[in-house]
C-alpha cells in the first residue's frame, strides 16, 4: 500500500516536466530518497488562491525500477506524455526535459490562478526501461487520474462567507515543521471536534472546543507526527470540513 501510494504520488510531480526546460531553481539537498522508489519534496503543493501570484519550487528524484509484466527492470529516463485539467492561468517549466535515476530535478510552478475551484489532474507518463532480451525499450504508458487534485481558494483575506454558515480555513502554515494553525467561524455557540487522518485512513489525532459565536482556531502540534501528508476534518454539530496539510521534517 505504501509504495503503491508512493508511486502515484511520484506520477502526480512529474507531469511538471511535460513544458519548457527554463526553471530558473535549484533542487533541495535535505530532500532524499531513503528507499530507492523515488521521492519529491515537499509532498504536497500549498493551496493556490485565485487572482493571487503563486509560486512553488519541488525537487524530484525519480525512482530507479519499474515493474513491468511482473519483472522488476532497470529504468532509464522518464518522460511525461501529457496533463490534463490544469488550473487556468497556471504555467510549469523544469530544469531538464528528461529525469534520470540517481539526479535530484526541481520544478517551478508558476503563475495566477483565474478559475476557483478543485482540478483533478490526469497525467500520462511513459518510462524508458532496460529490458534484458530486448535492450532499452520504452515501456507502456501509465496514466493517473484519481489522486491527484490542485486546489485553488478565494483570494486570503477576503473570504466570503454567510453569518450563518460555519465555516474552516485552509491552515496556516502549511507546510509546517511543527505547529499550524486550523482557524474556522462558527455562527453560534457549539462544540467544535479536529480531527487528523494519516495517507492511511488511520486517525492520528483528535480533539474537541467548545466555542462561542465568531472566529476561532486550533494550534495542533505535530511534533508527534511523522513527515509526509495529512487529511484533517473540522465538524460542529451540523456540518464538517476537510481538508489536507503536509508535516515536514
Amino acid at each position: 500500500m505504501q509504495r503503491s501510494m508512493r508511486l502515484l504520488a511520484f506520477l502526480f510531480i512529474l507531469f511538471f516536466t511535460g513544458l519548457q526546460v527554463t526553471a530558473q531553481c535549484e533542487p533541495d539537498i535535505n530532500c532524499k530518497d531513503e528507499e530507492n522508489d523515488g521521492e519529491f519534496c515537499p509532498r504536497v503543493l500549498t493551496d493556490a488562491r485565485l487572482n493571487e501570484a503563486y509560486e512553488s519550487v519541488i525537487t524530484v528524484i525519480p525512482p530507479s525500477i519499474y515493474d513491468y509484466q511482473g519483472n522488476i527492470l532497470e529504468i532509464v529516463f522518464i518522460e511525461i506524455d501529457s496533463v490534463l485539467n490544469l488550473p487556468p492561468g497556471i504555467d510549469y517549466s523544469a530544469n531538464a526535459d528528461k529525469f534520470y535515476p540517481g539526479n535530484s530535478y526541481c520544478i517551478l510552478l508558476s503563475g495566477t490562478p483565474e478559475e476557483k475551484g478543485d482540478f483533478p489532474l490526469s497525467i500520462y507518463v511513459t518510462p524508458t526501461i532496460s529490458h534484458p532480451l530486448t535492450g532499452v525499450i520504452k515501456g507502456p504508458q501509465v496514466v493517473d487520474d484519481t489522486s491527484v487534485v490542485m486546489s485553488v481558494l478565494s483570494p486570503s483575506g477576503i473570504e466570503i462567507f454567510n453569518s450563518n454558515e460555519f465555516r474552516v480555513f485552509q491552515n496556516v502554515p502549511n507546510p509546517f515543521s511543527e505547529v499550524t494553525k486550523i482557524e474556522f467561524y462558527t455562527p453560534v455557540n457549539d462544540m467544535v471536534e479536529l480531527k487528523v487522518y494519516n495517507i492511511l485512513g488511520e486517525l492520528v489525532h483528535r480533539e474537541t472546543r467548545v466555542t462561542s459565536q465568531g472566529r476561532h482556531y486550533f494550534r495542533f502540534n505535530g511534533n508527534n507526527l511523522l513527515p509526509g501528508p495529512y487529511l484533517y476534518k473540522v465538524r460542529n454539530s451540523s456540518s464538517y470540513y476537510t481538508s489536507k496539510f503536509i508535516k515536514t521534517k
